[in-house]
Order: structure tokens, then sequence, then C-alpha cells
């Protein structure tokens, strides 16, 4: 008989079953491929853990139990590795081809299957009955992997080669990219800009090479002509402070030159007359997408040009993910279209690495259009200070841009054009509102879904990068006008209604931190009535100092509040405690909540609700 062991031996064990389920749940939601095949792990994983932890028979504890617990989580631990490689492209392509990935997660199931009669545990759910859905779902998954490969494959260059080659050939590419990127960025992190240099070598390209033009668009691009082979280039000047960035992103952004609809770097130059550096890109003859659209408009842009594309930039933006590159400023105006029609991206001025996208983006009037509903949330309530519960852009911010910029180009308009003030447009975002598309316009129904799935205000809601591939690429592909002009529009995305509506113009827009300057000038004539109006607004969406001053402002008698001081008092407490919750960052919050409750001020009303 084996020895029987204590239970807390068993315990670290418990909880490698515990953590390998959060992280296969991590992996699912971060998912860019196979989420079908992840969910049928987490499932399998899940029920393990819960008949594992309901196990309390000493006589289930001993040292062969031990060793065939430990076998098991061996499988699971498989199982999370195995998701790990299959949900993200850089590491799926390993597999080269969907029969691995089956025989992979056939052979799993298996060891699975084997692990649970050993220890025998009693599953709440049995998968042999569910056999037939779980294949299904595993077929439906590498079907659609071998439909992204093919639409991926087309935008990389030499298509006329086999696809066997194809898939080698962007493995290589994600593999270079992704090593250049980390590397870049941990040699960022350190400032040496001389290490840096040393290891890449990205030298300026011979001025003398190229003669300017008078074809300029805008103040800083301007089109130059090799003098030698007679082909145009774009030479976009650039500013001295941001030199160091632009030479290290060149050295990583000319390896993406195999993806057709992403604009060719060639590096970048100096002319020493004016002693200006250039960037040296393509030369896109039809300007930006803004402008296209603009010049052209539905009329002359036909409906199969205009899905196009569409297909184009989701193809570009596949292969930036595909490489863990985020943009971060998805928009027309970054968009180049070429003398054949064809759409490219452009400006990656703020673009990232995955693990280095941060939450240091800042929404401007420029971008505002194309921001998700949760980056303008954080920059108008300044939702949670922590790094680690900060919001973080990531591809599901990329993919709402991107639904966005989709309905533009559907469209041929300027998204939230009868908007003009910054404001504005975020409260519209934020609530919930949506631009709805223009009935009987022609838009396939499919691409209409397309788009609303992408802008959801549930970021979890929304698609994958590879699913928008796949189906821009049905799309476009199976586009038929005749159908088209027959189907019904797609409903429009509804407001949300228990949205929130702020006269923002009643405070003449002002942002928290100006009105907490201009209140502490104490200019002459400061008008309280209006700073109080700011400090309400910005409370009410959550803004954690807006709620210190409202507070503040109504212990002082400065608001517009039409109650009792005893009720006053009470609002004013439970703001200073929201405020007071926060930490450390907002200690007169801390102050002013204690005082009031040593004073007995509201003090009912917070025992009431927070005891």
């Amino acid at each position: 008989m084996s020895d029987i062991l204590p239970f807390t031996q068993f315990l670290p064990l418990v909880k490698d079953v515990a953590d390998i389920l959060n992280k296969v749940i991590d992996l699912y939601s971060t998912a860019q491929h196979n989420k079908r095949i992840t969910k049928l792990l987490i499932e399998r994983i899940a029920a393990a853990n819960s008949a594992i932890m309901i196990l309390r028979e000493e006589d289930l504890y001993s040292s062969r139990h031990y060793i065939n617990l430990q076998k098991f989580v061996e499988v699971l631990q498989k199982m999370k590795n195995y998701s790990e490689e299959i949900t993200q492209y850089s590491k799926v392509q390993k597999f080269l081809g969907a029969q691995k990935i089956e025989e992979k997660f056939t052979d799993l199931c298996k060891d699975y299957e084997n692990g649970i009669r050993v220890l025998n545990l009693n599953l709440m759910i049995d998968f042999n009955i569910r056999a037939d859905r779980d294949k299904k779902d595993l077929q439906d998954d590498l079907k659609e992997l071998q439909k992204f490969q093919s639409a991926l494959a087309e935008s990389i260059s030499y298509t006329n080669k086999k696809m066997d080659n194809m898939d080698k050939k962007v493995s290589e590419i994600v593999e270079k990219v992704s090593t250049m990127a980390n590397t870049m960025q941990s040699l960022g992190e350190k400032g040496n800009q001389t290490k840096i240099d040393s290891i890449f070598h990205e030298s300026p390209l011979p001025f003398q090479d190229y003669e300017e033009t008078k074809i300029f668009r805008g103040d800083k691009l301007r089109k130059y002509i090799n003098v030698k082979t007679r082909e145009g280039f774009a030479f976009k000047s650039i500013e001295k402070d941001n030199r160091d960035m632009i030479k290290n992103q060149v050295t990583i952004l000319k390896k993406l030159k195999d993806c057709q609809n992403i604009i060719h770097f060639y590096g970048f130059t100096y002319d020493e007359s004016n002693m200006n550096y250039y960037l040296i890109t393509e030369w896109a003859e039809n300007k930006n997408l803004r402008e296209y659209i603009k010049e052209n408009g539905p009329g002359k842009i036909g409906m199969k040009v205009r899905l196009g594309f569409a297909y184009d930039i989701a193809k570009g933006l596949n292969f930036l993910n595909a490489v863990k590159i985020v943009h971060r400023d998805i928009r027309s105006e970054n968009i180049v279209i070429t003398d054949r029609n064809i759409a490219k991206i452009t400006n990656f001025k703020v673009s990232r690495a995955f693990e280095s996208a941060t939450n240091n983006l800042a929404v401007d009037k420029e971008c505002v259009r194309h921001s998700s509903p949760e980056m303008l949330r954080r920059g108008m309530t300044g939702e949670v200070v922590d790094k680690d519960r900060k919001k973080k852009y990531d591809t599901k911010c990329e993919v709402y841009s991107f639904g966005i910029l989709l309905w533009e180009i559907a469209e041929c308009k300027t998204p939230y054009e009868k908007y003009d003030d910054f404001m504005e447009i975020t409260q519209k975002v934020v609530s919930g509102y949506r631009e709805p598309f223009t009935p009987n316009s022609g838009i396939p129904e499919e691409y209409q879904e397309l788009v609303n799935d992408a802008v959801h205000q549930n970021p979890g809601k929304r698609p994958i990068f590879s699913q928008m591939l796949t189906t821009l690429q049905d799309i476009f592909n199976n586009y038929d006008p005749e159908k088209s002009t027959k189907r019904k529009t797609v409903k429009k995305v509804p407001e949300r209604k228990d949205s929130v509506v702020f006269s923002w113009s009643s405070f003449n827009y002002l942002t928290i931190e100006k009105a907490v300057e201009e209140h502490n000038t104490k200019k002459n004539g400061i008008d309280k009535n209006i700073l109080y109006k700011c400090f309400d607004t910005y409370a009410n969406m959550g803004n954690p100092k807006a709620k210190y001053w409202k507070a503040y402002y109504i212990v002082k008698g400065w608001s517009d509040l039409k109650c009792s001081t005893d009720e006053k008092n009470k609002i004013a407490a439970e703001l200073f405690k929201e405020a007071a919750d926060r930490g450390d960052a907002y200690p007169d919050a801390q102050l002013r909540y204690a005082l009031m409750v040593m004073q007995g001020k509201g003090y009912l009303y917070i025992t009431l609700v927070h005891i």
C-alpha cells in the first residue's frame, strides 16, 4: 500500500492547475487565431480544475496519486503551451499546416482522458458525448486559418510561388521583424543610441542621387525623382527631435517591404545645404484616402473599388499583426492610394511592438474620429492611475479604428462630419453613438455587419483581425451589385439608453487641469458657477479629481444644488470618500473626508452605505 501524504503537499499542484486555467483564459481573450480550439481546451482544463478542487478523501492522497497528479499537470501544461502556439501567428507557423494542429489536439485530448481515468476524477462534462461538436469547432478553426494564410499571402510579393514556400517566407519575415523589434525595444529602454547605431548601421542614402520636383503634399512631404532611374519617391522632412526615433524605426520598417499593402520604406537621407533630414518612402500618386474620397466621391469610386481598398488595408493590418506591431493611428489620412488604386498603410510615427504598446498615446482632434470609446473615456475620466490597471492600447482598439475606417470607405464620408468639436465627438462615441449606414446604398449586408461588430462598445465583442481579413476577402471576391442593391440595410448601432448627455459649452470645454488652474490663480472675476459645471460634468463621468473639486465647491457653497445643508453634506462626503479611496493620489480628499466624519457631517449616509 502506498504511503499517505498530507494534503498540504498536493496544494502546489492544485494551484498549478488553477494557474494554467487562468493563463489559457488570458490566451483566449487575446487570440489572433483558433479561438474555438482554445475554448475546447479551456472547457477541459476547467472541468479538471473543478474535479481536483473538491477532492478531500484522505485515502486518495497517496504517493502514487501524487505522482499521477504530477503527470496530469504536465499534460495540462502542454495544453497551455499548445494554446500559446496556435493563437499567435508568429508561433502557429511552426506547425506548417492544419493537419499537424489537429494531430496535436487529438494527442493532447487522449493524454487528458488517460490522466482523468488514472486519477479517477468525476467530471461534470462528458466530452465523449460532445465529440461531434468539438470536431466541427476544430475543423472550422482550421478552415479559417487556411483562408487567412491564403489571404495574407496575397499581400506578399512573389505570390506566384507555391504556398508552402510562401508560408516559409512569411515565417522568416515574422521572425526577423519580431527579433529586431524586441532588440530595439530593449536597447531603447536603456537609452543607448550609440549601441543601436553600432548594431543596425542605418546610414543615410546619398541626397545627390535625387532631384526635387514642384509637387508638394502639405508642409513636410514633397516628391523627388531619382536621377538615374527617374522613379518618383516621397521625401518627408524629419523634425530634429525625432531623428533618432525615425532612424531606429526605419531599420525595422524596411523589413516590411515584402507586404504590398504597407508603404515601402527605403531609408533616410540628409541635405547638407539646409541641414535637413528626410524619410524616403515610395510615392503614392493618388494621395491619401481622405483626399482621394474628397476629390472623387462615391460617384466616381465604385463599390468594388471601395471593397478593394478595405481588403487591401485588412491585409496590411494582418501583416503588421503577424509581426507583432500595432500601428496605433489607423485613419484615412494614414492610408495612401497608388496609381494602380492599391491602398497602403503609412505613417508609423506612433507604432509600437505588442509588448511596448503602452498607454502613452494622446487623443487629439486629428484622431478622435477613429479612437475607441475606451481610449476616449480614459482621456476624459482619468481612469485608474496605477500602471497595472490603466487601459492599454491594444489590437481591440486597432480593430475599432479599422471599423470606423471601413465605414468611411463604404460611405465616402468623413466620420462624424457634422460634429466639429473634439469634446462633442468624444461624448457621442463614449455614449455609444455610431454613424449609421445610408439605406439602399448598395453596401453589402455582410460588410455592414462586420463594421457594426468592429465598433462594438464592448472590446471583447469585437472580431479579431484574421476574421476581418477572411470576411473582407469573401465580400470582395463574391461581390455582386445586383444582390447588394436588393438586400435590406443593416440596422445602425443604437446609442446606449443609459448615456448621459453633457452640455460641454456651458463651461467652455474646460479640461479638469485648466479648471483647477483657473481656481488656483484666483483671478478677478472668476466665475465659480462655470467651474462648478466643469467639475460636476467630469465627476459624473467618474473622474476622481473632479469628484474632489465638486465636493469642495459643494462644501464652500459654490454649487447649484437645490437641497438642504444635510443633503449637500451627504453628497460631498460621498464624493470625498470616492476620491479618497483612490489612495495616496488624492491626500486632500482623504483629509477632508476624515474631517467630515469627525464632525458628523454626512456620517449617517456613509454608515448606511459602506458598513
